[in-house]
């Protein structure tokens, strides 16, 4: 660690947006949550679709698709790999073709 004073520290310590950023923090984290209950429900409704129907969803699938993406955006906001704010601050992703290798 470098050689940071305590004045730097009472600095750093007292900063509003820090602690605004901590209170996104709390937020997005609770929405990636939610979000992985919902990819568990969306991936067994698509299952017995097929189990039941013999196919699945394209509708469902893309949604799936959104949802990890959005998934992504929030993991890169809360480990400081990105300081946009993903949904509701910005549009929920849209279906976006595949990079190549996934």
């Amino acid at each position: 660690m470098s050689n940071i004073n305590e004045d730097e520290i009472k600095k750093h310590v007292k900063d509003k947006d820090t602690w605004l950023r901590f209170v996104y923090l709390v937020v997005f984290g609770f929405a990636f949550y939610l979000s992985i209950v919902v990819t568990f429900a969306t991936s067994i409704f698509q299952f017995l679709a097929k189990l039941f129907g013999g196919h699945s969803f394209a509708v469902l699938a893309d949604f799936g698709s959104n949802l990890a993406t959005y998934q992504a955006q929030v993991t890169r906001f809360l480990t400081f790999s990105s300081d946009e704010k993903p949904f509701p601050f910005a549009p929920f992703p849209a279906k976006e073709e595949a990079p190549p290798g996934l």
